[in-house]
This record gives C-alpha cells, sequence and structure tokens, in this order.
C-alpha cells in the first residue's frame, strides 16, 4: 500500500446502487465453491438485500482511482434491522472489496468510517459478524481490536459475532 493513494470514502447516493450490487456480489463470489449451492444461493441472497434495503445514509463506498472498489453498511445504535447483536450496539453489515483492490487498505478504510460514524452516534459498543471461512475479514477486524463475542452455525458454516468497545 505504500506509495498508492489511499481510497477515499464517501457516502453512497442512489445512483450507486447497481454498482453496489455488482460489487457484493463479486467479491462474496471466492466463497462459492466452500458452500453448498443452495447455502452460497441464500448467502448471495440476503447480501443483496442488506444493500438494496438500506437507506442511502447507511452505506458507504470507497474509490480507488476514480472506481467503487468497495462498500458497507452501517447501522446505528437502537436500529431495528438486526438481531445478531442487542440493539444499544452500532453495526458493521455486508463489508465488500473488489478482489483487484484487496490489499491496498479499503477494508479498513470503510471499517475506519463505521468506527467514526458509531462514535458520532454515541454508540459505546459496534458489533458485526462473520464467517470463520472469510480468513482477511477475521484478520482485519481482529487487528483493529474487536473480539469474538460467541459464535452460532448458519449456511452449513460457523459464523462469529464480534464486538468492539469503543
Amino acid at each position: 500500500m505504500r506509495g498508492e493513494p489511499a481510497p477515499a470514502v464517501r457516502a453512497a447516493r442512489a445512483a450507486d446502487r447497481d454498482a453496489v450490487r455488482e460489487l457484493v456480489a463479486l467479491s462474496y463470489r471466492e466463497f462459492a465453491p466452500l458452500l453448498a449451492p443452495e447455502h452460497f444461493r441464500r448467502m448471495s441472497a440476503n447480501l443483496a438485500r442488506v444493500v438494496a434495503t438500506v437507506p442511502d445514509r447507511r452505506l458507504a463506498v470507497a474509490e480507488l482511482d476514480g472506481q467503487l472498489v468497495g462498500t458497507v453498511t452501517y447501522l446505528a445504535p437502537d436500529h431495528p434491522d438486526y438481531d445478531h447483536v442487542p440493539q444499544d450496539w452500532a453495526v458493521i453489515r455486508a463489508l465488500a472489496v473488489a478482489p483487484a483492490a484487496r490489499g491496498r487498505g479499503v477494508g479498513r478504510a470503510l471499517t475506519d468510517e463505521c468506527l467514526r460514524r458509531a462514535r458520532a452516534d454515541g454508540a459505546r459498543v459496534v458489533g458485526l459478524h462473520t464467517a470463520e471461512m472469510m480468513t482477511a475479514a477475521r484478520a482485519l477486524y481482529e487487528g483493529l481490536g474487536f473480539v469474538r463475542e460467541r459464535e452460532f452455525p448458519h449456511l452449513g458454516v460457523r459464523f462469529l459475532v464480534y464486538r468492539l468497545t469503543l
């Protein structure tokens, strides 16, 4: 990443929706061989629903060289849309980075944006979940100080719930 431009993170716009949907699908495609076909279809549908139904103000995108290369969904505390953590926690969901942009700080920049928003919202804790097979995501979150809260089975694999106390 040294010498390369940092990703520019901004709030999503309505015009970004199709590109966000395509980016999420592309970013998670690598997990298709690790899941049963029906589980991969369900995961893909769940992710598509997250980015399709969330208001623009809850989506952030990252750009490198004018290209959309990442996205994340942020839920403020007291959200009604997520039941894997207590309602008074802020939540990070559906973080996606284009395969060609990995290793360039995109995931970190998007996570930092969510943490910034959580602090601005007065959140004391930020939570998220990720699958055990998503090793890069786990490394990112653990490197930022997130700790495992619990786990649950879903889609035939183990999912991990993480929390970060702000």
